[in-house]
């Protein structure tokens, strides 16, 4: 199979052996007794179609279907001859999403096996088309108002950047409502949790205290008249933490998410205005964040050092 691929897409060809890998996990772990014809188009062809989606910036199944039909490299990497129908994505990449897309994250994750004792949780604001029905107007401190989506995403903080958790919502639902991250992070392990202003608040503080995470948030000013006679204890333990020299060292880590949701929105085309509809940019991220733990995978397999540059900046 590497002989039927150029140089340049060597790099496209090692995910498919991790897609394959993971595939075969997926069918052992769930074994069906279900009898008849067999499907066309097996787990692992579908997923590395819906890899191959993301890649190459593709916005929908139909424009899917034609690439995969001019790319004849591909189609024989894989082993198919023509592309699947485009309703044969959209019915195949839903049951995909429903059954399989939480496993394959977790055993991306825990092949990767990631330092999660500090992790950080953020949000990152996701324009959509100015008709798209199911938006809703949300605020953020760069755009102002704006018509989309939000991603609610938990990642590690040490040492290297690997998504653990996330949400998908609407544009107008508040940062401190997604409570459940704090509870992923202690799946995970997570010692110190570090937020930014808009996680600045009781109920969060005192989750992370009974779950016995440190959490380290930026202060909200809002919620307070005077800095000096803040009513919530932790809060204000929390402000004079921020004020020593480990504070601000520890806080300093939360910039890793916002570089690394530039490297999303530059490189994987995160934001894309041009899709329409909740399901459909839910798709759309999730495969994202999917590919990127591919990839991550990968790089732990070689050894290689964690680095948040675009691509076209790496110097192999």
């Amino acid at each position: 199979m590497t002989n039927d691929i150029k140089p340049q897409k060597r790099k496209f060809l090692k995910i498919l052996f991790a897609i394959e890998k993971i595939a075969q996990i997926l069918r052992v772990s769930r074994k069906s007794n279900k009898r008849g014809r067999p499907r066309k188009f097996g787990l692992f062809q579908i997923i590395a179609c819906l890899v191959y989606k993301v890649k190459n910036s593709i916005t929908s199944f139909r424009e899917l279907e034609y690439k995969i039909n001019e790319d004849r490299e591909f189609r024989r990497a894989i082993g198919i001859e023509k592309s699947p129908d485009h309703s044969y994505f959209a019915k195949y990449a839903a049951m995909i999403e429903e059954k399989y897309l939480a496993d394959i994250k977790e055993i991306l994750v825990s092949a990767i096996n990631p330092d999660t004792s500090i992790c950080v949780v953020d949000s990152t604001p996701l324009r959509s088309s100015k008709n798209d029905r199911h938006a809703a107007t949300g605020v953020c401190a760069v755009l102002g108002f704006y018509n989309g989506y939000k991603l609610h995403l938990l990642v590690t903080g040490k040492d290297e950047i690997i998504p653990l958790a996330w949400e998908f919502s609407c544009a107008n639902e508040h940062d401190s409502q997604k409570i459940e991250l704090l509870y992923r992070a202690w799946i995970y392990g997570a010692k110190i949790l570090i937020a930014d202003a808009g996680y600045d608040s009781e109920k969060w503080f005192k989750v992370a205290q009974e779950l016995e995470i440190k959490f380290v948030a930026g202060v909200n000013k809002r919620n307070m008249k005077n800095k000096d006679n803040v009513r919530s204890e932790l809060r204000a333990e929390n402000m004079k933490y921020l004020e020593t020299e480990e504070g601000k060292k520890v806080y300093r880590k939360r910039t890793m998410i916002e570089r690394f949701f530039s490297k999303l929105k530059g490189e994987y085309k995160l934001e894309n205005m041009r899709l329409r509809g909740f399901r459909t940019y839910k798709r759309h991220v999730e495969w994202i964040l999917i590919t990127y733990l591919f990839e991550e995978f990968i790089r732990k397999l070689e050894k290689r050092k964690f680095t948040l540059a675009y691509v076209w900046n790496q110097f192999c």
